[in-house]
């Protein structure tokens, strides 16, 4: 992928004719439970496209966005999280590796603390 910048490759509609999807998701069949897991398709400086699951969305102190990504397809322990910043040029959205480790570490945390609070909470449910 770019050094600097993601390109964001966007679907418009989709296989089942959905008018409002955005081609991020797979629609399952009317009688079974759907799970939404929301993929976005980036593009790298060779052409090479990957979809990619988005975990969360984190906002930090300073209000910029990050994604909190995964490649999709890799197994458990082969899956990496990737952060990306969520930017905006030319009215477009777009998503830019982060190369300082500090912020990248600090949304992670972010994330992960998010996820040990949910789960804390989820076991507070179980006991009631």
């Amino acid at each position: 992928m770019k050094e600097n910048e993601e390109e964001l490759e966007m679907n418009v509609g989709c296989g089942s004719g959905c008018s409002a999807c955005s081609g991020c998701h797979d629609h399952a069949e009317e009688n079974e439970e759907e799970e939404f897991e929301p993929t976005i398709t980036l593009v790298d400086e060779d052409g090479k496209e990957s979809k990619f699951e988005i975990l969360d969305v984190i906002v930090l102190e300073n209000e910029k966005q990050y994604l909190v990504v995964t490649e999709v397809g890799k197994e458990d322990d082969e899956a990496e999280a990737v952060i990306l910043e969520i930017k905006e040029e030319n009215g477009e959205e777009i998503y830019d590796t982060v190369t300082d480790e500090a912020i990248a570490d600090e949304v992670f945390n972010t994330y992960i603390a998010q996820f040990e609070d949910e789960d804390e909470e989820d076991k507070e449910e179980d006991k009631e």
